[in-house]
């Protein structure tokens, strides 16, 4: 190693002023960055890898574009190691490392009975305005509106960049919720198991099931004291779901047999997605028959749920979601061959404009069924086509399937383009910085 590689890489501050420099941070192009940053800052690939912790070829590679940077932990350590100042953090997408202190306003005499709540909680003076209707609507209002626009965002990026923008709401409407009454409370607890639960998803899609079940349990509270029918279902759903994932799969059907215990007061989208679900639930436990039967009768009441003019909590349950859903028991249950005409009958369902993370999926599990079916050749043109979906997501549920095809595919890792596809497959999976967990029995 050279004697300078381990000097410290120093970057002027008008250089991240730079209009170019600018430009990659907001697109997140860290292979141009580094370009530029060789290039005005006069240091090596070696010394960027030690300042960043990656190896000199991996630097390489990121600089050449053949391999993208999408993982929030490698962007923040980038950040950290490049001395990256908070504007520019912040144009990156990061957090700022200093930022400016709060402003504290110490009250006159305040006796020790009314001392100041902690910094967690709102002022009171605050939460009194927000008991009047009007104040308390428009509260409830605005914070759904961004609520929606978290969603959008997370079904095509992922959750790390917004798990915390995301829970530092939850204070805001728990305290809603306490100083709210009437038919504003009514709508406070409704935001505020939709709030709780989409902070459930967050922590399930990065693999952490104990604060995805904390978090939906809270949920659960919430649409219990709403005494919805159809919110306290899909909870229930939600909760079956992260116990497949967690695999407490003899739990997760009698979650789900609660959420339909009441079908009649579902709609159709409801009965579907919380179908879906049982027959994962019967597919792991082995109950093949239980699990077709479940997945037909999603398919229909998903068909009906396209001309659905009532809202619920589950849009996405489409007729495309559902046969991948489907496809995805038949893995489960070693039925690759059954599953590949399922996944095939739905591929031109899915649109540019559909969910990125799901359509991820979709095409990882199509992978996997042609792999575990002995069609080599589909099985590299389906994960061909899955990559570039991937790269920019970060999710455990995308990562496990990952590693279910990855093990499909070594089967010809003597092939020089399967080797190949293997190699960049890994490189993805690195990328993730995620544990992907193992894969069950029946995909290995």
């Amino acid at each position: 190693m050279p004697a300078d590689a381990t000097e410290p890489v120093v970057i002027l501050p008008e250089l991240w002023q730079r209009p170019e420099i600018l430009e990659s941070l907001r697109s997140r192009n860290i292979g141009q960055l580094f370009r530029l940053i060789r290039q005005h800052a006069g240091a090596s690939q070696t010394r960027i890898g030690v300042a960043v912790n990656l190896s000199q070829g991996k630097i390489s590679e990121i600089m050449k574009g053949t391999v993208q940077v999408t993982s929030f932990e490698v962007i923040e350590r980038i950040a950290d190691g490049l001395n990256m100042p908070d504007p520019a953090r912040m144009t990156l997408g990061l957090a700022p490392r200093n930022p400016l202190p709060k402003p504290r306003v110490e009250p006159e005499h305040t006796p020790a009975s009314q001392a100041a709540p902690p910094e967690t909680e709102l002022p009171n003076k605050y939460l009194i305005g927000l008991t009047g209707g009007a104040s308390s609507r428009s509260v409830i209002s605005g914070l759904r509106h961004v609520l929606t626009g978290h969603i959008q965002a997370e079904a095509i990026m992922g959750p790390p960049l917004l798990i915390n923008a995301v829970t530092s709401q939850v204070p805001l409407i728990g305290q809603v919720c306490r100083v709210t009454r009437g038919a504003d409370r009514t709508e406070a607890l409704s935001f505020a198991s939709e709030l709780l639960e989409f902070c459930g998803w967050l922590h399930q899609d990065l693999g952490d099931f104990t604060q995805a079940t904390m978090w939906t349990n809270k949920a659960l509270d919430y649409a219990m004291e709403l005494g919805d029918q159809r919110v306290t279902s899909y909870v229930l759903m939600r909760k079956s779901a992260i116990a497949i994932e967690s695999g407490d799969h003899g739990h997760a059907l009698g979650l789900a047999n609660a959420a339909l215990s009441n079908p009649d007061a579902l709609t159709s989208r409801l009965r579907a997605v919380i179908l879906r679900t049982r027959a994962i639930a019967n597919a792991y436990l082995g109950e093949a028959a239980d699990s077709a039967r479940d997945s037909e009768t999603a398919l229909i009441e998903a068909t009906a749920g396209m001309i659905q003019t009532e809202p619920d909590r589950a849009p996405y349950c489409t007729p495309a979601y559902v046969a991948m859903e489907t496809g995805a028991t038949r893995l489960l249950l070693g039925q690759a061959t059954t599953a590949i005409p399922i996944f095939e009958a739905s591929r031109s369902q899915w649109t540019p404009s559909s969910q990125a993370r799901d359509h991820a999926l979709f095409l990882t599990r199509m992978a996997t069924a042609y792999a575990m079916a002995g069609e080599r050749d589909q099985a590299c043109t389906v994960t061909e086509e899955a990559i570039p979906r991937i790269q920019a997501l970060r999710s455990s549920r995308v990562a496990g399937q990952l590693a279910t095809l990855r093990i499909q595919l070594s089967r010809w890792s003597a092939d020089r383009p399967v080797a190949d596809l293997l190699t960049r497959l890994d490189l993805l999976a690195e990328s993730f910085f995620l544990p992907a967990p193992r894969p069950p029995e029946g995909e290995r």
